[in-house]
């Protein structure tokens, strides 16, 4: 019968000897087993902590990177994109392609997000699924671990002009639409009614869209841009930006012609 290997201590007694690797073992499953308190996905791997235990060569034990803190960046560069309320549910998949041109325009934006090179300008028609696809196309690259800023132009327009007053506050506002990797500007000069009743945008308007799309043009960053105004239309608003627009967006450039029927908004509308 084998005899169990035994030390012999100082007070004459006899103790099990020390195994370093069953010591090590021990130290990972405890360590493995801790819960952490990660949230946004549920890992049954790391146990929510976004790391884990694994035996070091020479003994001990090696911390290392969870894969699952790959999708908890996706997820958080989703979340800080502005875009979160709709980006699960705006894709490529559930975009209806009926007709002709929204098969189009659907392929015309999935190949930019496999590849953008370049700017992508949607122009045209209200309510013709414009920012649903460039949404899809922000979803594609997010999850493929790039990131991406939304601008509602409405509501931030809003916000920045109101920082008029403050030039050194307004001027680091724009930094976070000038030095994004990606933007996504919806609906931009889309205009709020103006004292006169008309809907052009202001000054105000033309003036910062230039600030960030003149920064965005020379330091050659990916842009994406919705817009009810044509090609034309957005040089006729303002020469030098929407020059810059249209250039960069060459190639890329998809104009949905204004037609009854073509604004899924007022599909099922009964008139009378």
């Amino acid at each position: 019968m084998e005899m169990e290997k035994l030390n012999l201590n100082p007070f004459g007694r006899s103790v099990p000897s020390f195994d370093p690797a069953e010591y090590d073992k021990v130290k990972i499953d405890s360590y493995n087993k801790t819960v952490g308190d990660l949230t946004g996905y549920d890992c049954s791997k790391c146990m929510n902590r976004g790391r884990y235990a694994i035996p070091k060569e020479g003994g001990g034990m090696s911390i290392v990177e969870c894969d699952c803190m790959k999708i908890r960046r996706c997820v958080q560069k989703m979340e800080s994109s502005g875009l979160r309320e709709v980006i699960r549910d705006w894709t490529f998949e559930v975009y209806k392609d009926a007709e002709h041109w929204q098969t189009a325009i659907k392929q015309g934006a999935m190949d930019y997000a496999e590849k953008p090179d370049g700017w992508l300008l949607f122009c045209g028609q209200s309510g013709s699924g414009k920012t649903h696809l460039c949404t899809a196309v922000c979803r594609h690259l997010l999850l493929a671990g790039e990131e991406v800023r939304y601008m509602p132009w409405r509501q931030d327009i809003r916000e920045l002009k109101g920082m008029a007053n403050e030039p050194a506050i307004q001027a680091e506002a724009l930094k976070k639409y000038q030095e994004a990797p990606i933007l996504f500007i919806d609906d931009l000069f889309k205009a709020f009614r103006n004292a006169d009743g008309s809907c052009i945008p202001t000054k105000a308007d033309v003036g910062i869209a230039h600030d960030i799309i003149d920064y965005r043009y020379r330091k050659r960053l990916t842009t994406i841009i919705s817009t009810e105004f044509y090609p034309a239309e957005l040089v006729d608003i303002d020469e030098a930006t929407g020059g810059r627009i249209v250039e960069m967006a060459q190639g890329h450039t998809y104009c949905i012609e204004k037609k009854p029927g073509r604004n899924y908004r007022l599909r099922g509308v009964v008139m009378v």
